[in-house]
């Protein structure tokens, strides 16, 4: 279907829609309420956020209905210090939180308090598998590193994706959504009570988009199941089922050339073109969540299990490789909490996990690379074939006990034991060419304790002042173990977890109209797990380097009248080397010296149910490479940043008919996303152009 032919469509629903139910204004007390104080990230439990010790934000559901993103950055990126870069318009994203922008195994993402992928198999993609686009209630943000209830992983930031509960009504939902370059997405969802004491939502979503970059399209299909269940007075059962299926075409950043003359191009080479490279991702999450409240004291268990598959071709390799990979968990949340007569509380809890992940790398064609370190690659030929297997037992506790009426303490402290397995299919070892090396079948442990205190203070009933200290880990991956390079000894050395601590200090207010959020972090990473070399100039993993990141992180949202919104958030951050074989003293690589994002929000009185929004996104200059480097000419490689605008509306016509629209880079400004320097040269991610979207929702 032409994209103009969608559009008559959508416009000839809406006008229908308009006419059968301008009868029925929505009032002005009924515009959005985008702050979002409440959150539950922290203990799984209901919280106010003065009342905790620790930087955590909230992205509510009225807020995202105004942003009606495409990809959960959309929203994301408005809280401050969060930066999610969105990759070549698709569903792939790589994040900058407390960190410069990476694809490192820095965050933990979460759907309802599920982990959505193994740390063992760390993808930095990892968001296209929450059903952000078939069923999302609000999204939150805990920056630094994770409370007691989260291990490996939650080092910078753990983000939250939290679904729509059921409906106590019957209440069933359309959502249209068009755009540029052939991008239309349809969204369904329907939820009722099937009896007294249960119900359950069904939603679907679809998206299809030709990108606007060549060989940039994607396709995603969501389905989610949610089902809840009053078994007693006390106990309750909630049942999700998230199926996904994303096909990706792939793409590349461009050369400076490219990047001057022709943005839109894939950056592949026609050969690789002829391959046409695609990245295919399945996904399948079960889970059921018990809870049960005994007097004062709170009981819940999460099993679940989780499939995923994840199909490419590495097409920033000469050879093109196939790379398939499929892993399989099964998982189990178990939490009790206590209240005590001296109104402190106890939280005891073990998350447990089996996962099992096949891997595998093969070449897809015959094949002869150019220039230096020329091969030739046979149709067929494997890099690695592997399973590994991985247990993950991780014991915490948490203890908050008041020390006066305004002073809370809280301790924790959680010890995780992770094992590995690793079992190699190709029977072969050694150097098995082209630079790679197979490795023997082995075993490989690694465990840690992580501890966390912090001090909460009620200046009076609507602002707080904290200090938080909280130490975190990141095991390596599988592949970072046991798939090698002929400059990797087979000798591997015995690595530690990279350890983390950060501390905080932090102030909070909620007043009648406006909130302030402000924080001060100081995190070093240490241990860090790098490439060192023996007397045989062969690598091996060892924990050799030491990172420090800092920042200053404020927000505000002001209510300056019924008419006129202010949203703020900005963040100054310095990441730096203090250890490093090469680059002691020297600034991290793509790491913006600030993140800004400001909305101004205008609710005319004079149209009911009318509700704009004009935002800007910022982000300051930053190095190319860790080197620090300079060009030919003595001139520093850096990049100056961008700013870009966006303007979006919703207009909620009645009860039931909402329409809503998006215009993202108003000014049509010419930058790049992200710029970096490697192999010699400047490669740039380019911007995309001026974006239109329109669309509506409907209930029935």
């Amino acid at each position: 279907m032409k994209t103009s032919l969608r559009f008559s469509l959508l416009l000839s629903l809406i006008s229908n829609s308009f006419n059968s139910f301008a009868e029925e204004p929505v009032q002005q007390d009924e515009q959005f309420d985008h702050v979002e104080r409440i959150t539950i990230t922290a203990s799984r439990k209901a919280a106010l956020d003065t009342d905790l010790a620790m930087s955590v934000h909230g992205i509510s559901e009225d807020e995202l209905k105004l942003d009606n993103g495409q990809h959960a950055a959309e929203s994301l990126n408005n809280i401050s210090g969060v930066l999610i870069d969105q990759l070549s318009g698709g569903q792939g994203h790589k994040t900058a939180i407390r960190m410069p922008i990476n694809t490192s195994g820095y965050y933990l993402y979460l759907q309802d308090n599920i982990p959505l992928q193994s740390p063992a198999f760390f993808n930095h993609n990892a968001l296209w598998w929450s059903s952000f686009n078939s069923n999302v209630a609000r999204m939150e943000v805990l920056k630094g590193a994770g409370t007691a209830l989260y291990g490996s992983g939650a080092v910078a930031a753990t983000i939250n994706i939290l679904s729509k509960e059921v409906s106590e009504q019957a209440e069933s939902e359309l959502s249209l959504m068009l755009g540029e370059d052939n991008y239309h997405k349809i969204q369904m969802s329907h939820s009722n009570s099937i009896a007294n004491n249960q119900g359950f939502r069904a939603s679907f979503s679809y998206l299809d988009n030709d990108g606007w970059r060549d060989h940039t399209g994607s396709e995603k299909a969501e389905i989610t199941l949610r089902h809840e269940a009053e078994i007693s007075a006390n106990q309750t059962l909630t049942t999700m089922l998230v199926v996904s299926d994303l096909e990706q075409e792939m793409a590349a950043s461009l050369t400076e050339d490219l990047y001057q003359n022709d943005k839109t191009n894939s950056g592949l080479s026609e050969t690789v073109l002829a391959n046409d490279p695609l990245r295919k991702t399945k996904y399948m999450r079960l889970s059921s969540q018990w809870d049960m409240v005994s007097g004062d004291n709170l009981y819940s268990l999460i099993p679940y299990l989780r499939l995923r598959t994840n199909d490419y071709t590495a097409t920033w390799n000469q050879n093109m490789p196939k790379v398939e990979s499929e892993v399989a968990t099964l998982g189990l949340l178990a939490l009790a909490n206590f209240e005590h007569n001296n109104s402190s509380e106890t939280t005891i809890g073990v998350d447990l996990e089996f996962t099992e992940g096949e891997q595998l790398s093969y070449q897809p064609l015959d094949f002869t690379t150019s220039g230096w370190g020329a091969d030739t690659y046979v149709k067929g030929e494997k890099f690695y074939d592997d399973t590994t297997t991985y247990t993950g037992i991780s014991p915490y506790i948490q203890y908050q006990r008041p020390l006066s009426t305004d002073l809370t303490l809280t301790l924790g402290a959680r010890y995780d034991y992770a094992k590995y397995e690793f079992d190699n299919h190709l029977g072969v070892y050694g150097d098995i060419g082209h630079g790679n090396l197979s490795i023997e079948n082995r075993s490989d442990n690694f465990s840690h304790l992580s501890p966390k205190a912090s001090l909460n203070y009620h200046l009076n009933d609507i602002s707080s002042v904290y200090l938080r200290y909280a130490n975190s880990f990141r095991i390596p991956t599988a592949s970072s173990l046991y798939h090698l390079t002929t400059k990797d000894s087979e000798d591997l050395q015995g690595v530690d977890p990279e350890v983390s601590d950060t501390y905080e200090v932090g102030y909070k207010a909620n007043f009648n109209d406006i909130t302030f959020d402000a924080a001060v972090y100081y995190m070093d990473v240490d241990d860090g797990i790098v490439h060192a070399y023996n007397e045989q100039n062969q690598r091996y993993l060892t924990n050799a380097s030491r990172v420090i990141h800092k920042g200053v992180e404020f927000a505000t949202d002001w209510q300056v009248n019924r008419e006129f919104n202010i949203n703020i958030a900005y963040t100054k951050a310095k990441h730096e080397f203090d250890q490093h074989e090469e680059f002691s003293g020297n600034e991290m690589k793509m790491a913006p010296d600030y993140i800004g994002n400001v909305r101004l929000r205008y609710t005319p009185s004079f149209v009911d149910g009318f509700s704009t929004m004009l935002e800007v996104q910022s982000i300051g200059e930053y190095w190319l490479d860790d080197a620090n480097s300079s060009d030919e000419l003595g001139k520093d490689r850096t990049y100056n940043g961008y700013t870009i605008t966006n303007l979006k509306a919703r207009y909620q016509v009645s009860t039931k008919l909402a329409l809503h629209a998006r215009l993202l880079n108003v000014t049509d400004k010419d930058y790049a996303q992200e710029v970096e320097y490697r192999y010699g040269k400047t490669v740039y991610s380019p911007g995309a152009p001026r974006t239109f979207y329109l669309g509506l929702n409907y209930q029935f």
